[in-house]
């Protein structure tokens, strides 16, 4: 025998079936597919768990709690600001830094008509911030033991207390609606509505270094007409563009050539209207007369 024919033998011995072959590739992926299933169980099942852990232990446990809170907009130098303040800091002692729960703090607070938004900022571990935004004074409706604190949006703040003096008044409209009406409320809080609502905003727009010498307010044929405690009088119209004409008032007033004894048509704040008596009418006559007026640029 040659040796040619001896070396083809061992190489054709060397060579393994195709059908053998084939059938251990197939292993070899069932084994693959098999550590890939397994891990991904694994993988799975350690999701649930560290979930699970979260869920019902880490996020509520005593290594989160907020130690460190910081109260943002409210001053604790008066009783109605102690009382907001306390409330934050019930509602969260039921949070900790990973379990934010907004309306816990939004529940505890809607009892406040002068909180109008409270946002919470946590920080891991265990510090958290509460920025509340309240509402401003703005008028004042009523006489007597009668008189509500009025604020900027027209949301009723509550009584008056003594304030009746250092606030212009809404001279006229409806009572403001009770929180079991549906119209005009929100959240139980009462607001002014109609006329007085109107009114309410005209006067809610004013700067405050000029709300303080603001008189009044009443309703014309022509719109909200609001007096100033010089004798001023300022014709809004309605409340669109409130900010608009205050800026154009105050504008005038701080002329030292201006006649604060005159009347202003500021229903269109780039072109105010000055005049030295109002218009016949105005002020609530029957008859009603043509105005003589003075545009000036705004």
């Amino acid at each position: 025998m040659s040796a040619r024919a001896s070396a083809g033998r061992r190489r054709a011995a060397g060579r393994k079936n195709p059908v053998s072959r084939t059938a251990e590739l197939a292993k070899k992926r069932e084994r693959r597919s098999f550590r890939f299933r397994l891990i991904a169980f694994t993988g799975i099942l350690l999701a649930l768990v560290f979930a699970a852990a979260y869920q019902f232990w880490l996020r509520d446990s005593s290594l989160v709690e907020i130690k460190k809170l910081e109260i943002v907009g409210v001053s604790e130098k008066s009783e109605e600001g102690k009382q907001i303040a306390e409330a934050v800091r019930t509602a969260m002692g039921e949070m900790t830094t990973l379990h934010v729960q907004p309306e816990v703090l939004d529940r505890e607070l809607a009892r406040f008509p002068r909180v109008a938004d409270a946002e919470i900022e946590a920080s891991f571990p265990d510090s958290a911030k509460v920025t509340v935004a309240v509402r401003e004074n703005g008028s004042v409706y009523g006489d007597g033991s009668d008189a509500l604190l009025i604020a900027t949006d027209g949301t009723v703040l509550g009584p008056a207390a003594g304030l009746e003096d250092s606030l212009p008044l809404i001279g006229e409209g409806d009572p403001p609606a009770s929180p079991e009406e549906p119209s005009g409320t929100s959240g139980g809080t009462k607001v002014l509505t109609g006329r007085a609502l109107t009114q309410a905003l005209v006067l809610g727009s004013a700067p405050p270094e000029i709300r303080r010498y603001v008189d009044r307010t009443t309703m014309s044929q022509d719109g909200v007409l609001v007096s100033l405690d010089d004798g001023l009088e300022l014709l809004f119209g309605d409340s669109s563009h409130a900010d608009q004409k205050w800026r154009a008032a105050v504008a005038l007033i701080a002329d030292p050539n201006f006649d604060t004894d005159s009347y202003v048509d500021l229903t269109v704040p780039r072109r105010p209207a000055v005049s030295e008596e109002p218009p016949s009418g105005t002020a609530g006559d029957e008859t009603a007369g043509e105005a003589q007026a003075n545009p000036v640029d705004g």
